[in-house]
């Protein structure tokens, strides 16, 4: 079985003379939950345009479930599913009638699916209502429904909390994490909300003006922004030995010149200093240090510009 549910390579896109996507590698693995992030205007949504076949590329090459002959693609993707931006719905039609023109448009055979899908996204009570009585995050899930009619094994979700309350976009969370950990689904979320996709995602794509900057797993993520104490020392080899044994830890690296990365003691700065200067060891500087994670993006990006 292959590994990836989709790949692209060298992925590229102009509109007039500018370059929307600019060969974009992206690697998505079965069973993993991928948060495509960038700023507005950054690429995601036509990058998740050409993946779900509603724009073409101009040159760079999409792999579905190991494939990457065109021709297959209209069976490839029966078994993905799409929600970009606002789902469409009939307003005055109730949240199964909306499901089942949904289905006949899609042909998908049989009424099963819709009570299957509306138990997915806990919307069996309120299947009767009309969908303008919804609230936005139900109406949200409404959307997921039609993505994952079919049953489909991979599902891009463009923005789904966008607008959403505090409430909506909790409700929202723990479906998807659902839909991941009980029924097995690989999910794309592109968002602008690195926060969110944080509580989400287990690798994450960083896109900016057109090209995918970095792909990272969530632990990555976490040991690049893990904070610690920044020790500038005159002898660095002596100064972890004290280290380990007068403060009992073996929790730090040393880096060139005589940089010491120290992840525990984190709010206990003067406790170390007193150890290594009783130690004999010159303390040049010591700091709290680390990003967070929009520290981090940012500085990836290379400052706070919109785009």
């Amino acid at each position: 079985m292959n590994e990836f549910v989709l790949r692209t390579r060298n992925l590229t896109k102009t509109f007039k003379n500018a370059t929307v996507l600019d060969n974009v590698n992206m690697n998505i693995r079965k069973g993993s939950i991928y948060g495509l992030i960038g700023l507005n205007g950054a690429g995601k949504t036509t990058l998740i345009r050409l993946i779900t076949g509603l724009s073409v590329n101009q040159s760079g090459s999409i792999e579905l479930f190991g494939e990457n002959e065109e021709r297959k693609f209209n069976s490839l993707r029966s078994r993905v599913g799409c929600l970009i931006e606002t789902p469409a719905m009939y307003p005055n039609k109730t949240g199964y009638e909306n499901l089942e023109i949904d289905r006949i448009q899609k042909g998908i055979p049989g009424t099963e699916c819709i009570e299957k899908v509306l138990k997915m996204v806990d919307l069996e009570e309120a299947k009767g209502k009309t969908v303008r009585n919804y609230s936005l995050g139900m109406k949200q899930r409404l959307g997921i429904a039609m993505a994952l009619l079919g049953d489909p094994e991979f599902i891009i979700l463009d923005e789904p909390v966008n607008g959403l309350d505090p409430v909506g976009i909790i409700e929202v969370r723990e479906l998807l994490k659902k839909l991941n950990t009980e029924y097995g689904v690989t999910i794309l979320i592109a968002s602008h909300i690195l926060e969110e996709l944080h509580q989400l995602s287990t690798c994450y794509g960083i896109i900016h003006k057109g090209k995918l900057i970095q792909e990272i797993t969530e632990k990555e993520l976490m040991d690049r922004c893990k904070k610690y104490l920044h020790l500038k020392v005159d002898d660095a080899a002596k100064a972890s030995v004290i280290i380990n044994t007068k403060l009992s830890t073996s929790n730090f690296e040393i880096l060139p010149n005589n940089i010491i990365r120290l992840y525990d003691y984190l709010d206990k700065s003067g406790v170390v200093s007193n150890v290594l200067i009783k130690g004999g060891i010159s303390v040049e500087e010591i700091n709290p240090k680390g990003d967070n994670l929009e520290q981090y993006f940012t500085k990836l990006i290379g400052g706070g510009e919109n785009a």
